[in-house]
């Protein structure tokens, strides 16, 4: 009888050990995650609470917010209401254990200043490599929900900055998991609303195995309101727009170090007015009629558009971007016809890595331009093309 009460007594007091121990882990927890937070070189974080649910491999902080060190601004760099951790149990049917990473309502301020400790873009950090150190096992799916990002430049005040909002995006197969010892690439794409009525989408892919950033990339962000843009019209051209729309198109791939692109800016309707500034000086004057003339000039007669397709390449280390080519992408547009409202999809790392033999070489850029002109010259002696028959853009 003596032998089973103490049997019993045991058996509660070892109950009553792992319940002090899983009421006490999310304290533990998020200590954990503010020491670690701490511990980051130029910035800081702390977490307010953490919520545990061991049955499924999981935990959630919340409240997290993570500043600048030496800033006087008040903004943070990130800021969100939840995030949530936990193991990815679709990937064990793969037979890996994996992490999934949720951000609900995220907010990220990018603020560049010519004073560094003001300036706050990320690049201090590898928040790739910080993201695995809140989790046991590597992340291969990171979600992000109802997000805010938000970019300020110098003399651009906070209430004036572009800002997207709605950000809702998920990057999966990070780790290979889908088909381990195969180069399959991990995925990604989200959507967004720029400043109050334009949109964003982007789509592409990645290598995650690869030894060098090996990755395709494509964004179209369309029906952005010139006038809700003209403190940075003001800033850095000192005009207005009074109407008009801008959409903007980009491709870019990289493989083996090197990179290749093209962005494909595009303005509708323009109406550039002076600006309102009492005290503008006769430079601004004139800088100012210059920019309308040039919307004038520019601007397609048929589609009241002005559009210019800016390819770039190069290496990694060292990008470069062709200002030849986009005036020459400027006029062509201007005078014939405006380019189509959508992704050329031209631009692959297939594309990359059969041209790396060109991508930053001089001489070949040398021998391409040598054949553009070749290729001008018999255009001009043939005469001019039949209006029906349809316009290429230069590639």
């Amino acid at each position: 009888m003596l032998r089973r009460y103490k049997i019993l007594w045991v058996l509660m007091i070892v109950a009553l050990i792992l319940i002090a121990i899983r009421a006490a882990l999310p304290s533990l927890v998020r200590d954990e995650v503010n020491k670690r937070l701490h511990g980051l070189k130029a910035y800081d974080g702390h977490v307010a609470d953490v919520d545990l649910a061991l049955w499924r491999g999981a935990y959630r902080v919340h409240d997290i917010r993570i500043v600048k060190r030496g800033a006087t601004h008040s903004t943070p760099f990130f800021s969100g209401d939840r995030v949530d951790f936990s193991v990815e149990w679709r990937s064990l049917l793969h037979g890996s254990v994996v992490a999934e990473g949720v951000f609900h309502q995220p907010n990220l301020n990018l603020i560049t200043s010519e004073d560094e400790t003001e300036s706050q873009t990320g690049k201090e950090e590898n928040w790739a490599d910080r993201l695995e150190e809140f989790f046991p096992f590597r992340f291969n799916t990171v979600a992000v929900d109802d997000g805010t990002i938000t970019f300020r430049a110098p003399a651009i005040r906070a209430e004036d900055a572009i800002k997207a909002t709605h950000v809702t995006g998920e990057i999966t197969n990070m780790t290979n998991v889908v088909e381990s010892g195969k180069t399959t690439f991990a995925a990604f794409g989200g959507t967004a609303t720029v400043l109050k009525s334009g949109s964003m989408t982007m789509d592409g892919s990645a290598n995650p195995l690869a030894p060098q950033p090996t990755f395709d990339v494509n964004l179209a962000v369309k029906n952005v309101q010139l006038p809700e843009v003209n403190p940075w019209l003001r800033q850095y051209i000192k005009a207005d727009a009074e109407s008009g729309k801008f959409e903007l198109y980009m491709e870019l791939a990289a493989a083996d170090g090197r990179f290749k692109g093209y962005a494909k800016p595009m303005m509708r309707d323009i109406k550039m007015t002076s600006s309102r500034e009492h005290d503008r000086s006769a430079l601004q004057k004139l800088w100012e009629g210059i920019v309308e003339f040039a919307a004038k000039i520019l601007e397609n007669q048929q589609t009241g558009e002005v559009a210019a397709r800016i390819p770039f390449s190069g290496s990694i280390q060292k990008p470069e971007t062709n200002i030849f080519a986009t005036i020459v992408s400027v006029l062509h547009n201007a005078f014939v016809s405006a380019f189509a409202r959508s992704l050329e999809d031209s631009i692959s790392i297939r594309d990359v890595r059969k041209n790396l033999g060109k991508v930053g070489d001089d001489k070949s850029k040398h021998s391409d331009k040598k054949q553009d002109e070749k290729k001008r010259d018999n255009e001009k002696k043939a005469g001019p093309k039949s209006d029906k028959a349809p316009m290429q853009p230069e590639t």
